[in-house]
């Protein structure tokens, strides 16, 4: 059977709103017309799609079924009206994007700059978070690509081909920390420090206290955890603790001398990143250009 992209159009808004007056007003719409609407697409199905009660609209669950698929039919549409446009030189659309805090941090900067020169008609929202935030957001079409530190593929998301790069990641103190000027620290040492860092179940921290377990080590005790990484830095920086940071994201505070790298055996570790995209479905345009400048600047080495 042949569906109208109107009338899924009109059951997502209900979807969405959760019922009939809330998605009419979203849609310019009488309630009675938006009704007749729903009700051609459920005639289409052969079966209902939403439970009427006195809180909403409820999805039935055909309903269920359904939303998935006309969310990803929209969604094309929507890819394939960008790209027209894009042909006949009206460079419009969306570049939705995920980012870890490492990732945020220089290198993703540069590629929007020298995307937003080529392409200054589209829109750039960017989301900023952990893996499992991330990941979720991309398989429910709130963001088209997201850069992490290597994660391992999964059943509706895979890596882009070609689009990786590496950034070092080193402890780091502030000014003044009593063992700035070590000429070199142990691994066993640092298990005396105050450390601040990034929280449980993310990338960072898992690798972190690996490295100190193949060292038959105990992980270090973590006194403040945080997904800010500007926290972590003031923290170093000011108030005496100890962290493990890629250099792009503490670059400035390097410059200025707030923050210093102290060299220990076992942890001045490469971390790789890459982009990440859904398997199935078309990527918008948008994404797919800002893919290449990813890939140019790879090719070009990392800025560190």
């Amino acid at each position: 059977m042949a569906y109208n992209l109107n009338e899924l159009r009109a059951f997502l808004a209900v979807l969405d709103e959760g019922s009939l007056g809330k998605a009419a007003d979203k849609m310019n719409l009488t309630q009675p017309a938006l009704s007749r609407i729903v009700k051609r697409l459920e005639a289409a199905v052969g079966e209902p799609l939403f439970e009427r009660h006195s809180g909403g609209m409820r999805l039935t669950a055909y309903g269920k079924a359904l939303a998935p698929h006309a969310q990803l039919l929209c969604r094309e549409e929507k890819i394939a009206r960008d790209e027209m446009n894009r042909m006949r030189g009206l460079a419009t659309g969306a570049l939705r994007l995920g980012v870890t805090a490492g990732a945020s941090a220089l290198f993703i900067p540069k590629a929007l700059e020298a995307f937003l020169a080529k392409w200054p008609g589209i829109a750039i929202d960017v989301v900023e978070g952990i893996w499992d935030e991330l990941a979720t957001a991309l398989d429910s079409y709130q963001v088209d690509l997201v850069i992490a530190p290597e994660a391992p593929e999964t059943a509706s998301i895979v890596s882009a081909r070609n689009c990786a790069w590496q950034e070092s990641m080193n402890v780091v103190v502030g000014a003044g920390h009593p063992r700035q000027g070590d000429a070199a620290v142990s691994m066993e040492a640092l298990l005396e420090e105050r450390w601040c860092f990034v929280p449980q179940r993310t990338e960072p921290h898992n690798r972190l206290m690996s490295l100190f377990k193949a060292r038959g080590l105990p992980a270090p005790a973590i006194a403040v955890s945080s997904t800010s990484i500007p926290l972590i830095k003031s923290l170093v920086a000011y108030s005496g603790f100890v962290s493990w940071l890629t250099r792009p994201m503490y670059g400035a505070e390097l410059k200025a001398g707030l923050i210093h790298e102290l060299r220990v055996d076992g942890l001045d570790h490469e971390r790789r990143f890459s982009a990440y995209h859904r398997r199935v479905g078309i990527l918008p345009g948008p994404a797919l250009r800002f893919l290449d400048e990813i890939r140019r600047l790879a090719r070009a080495g990392a800025p560190t």
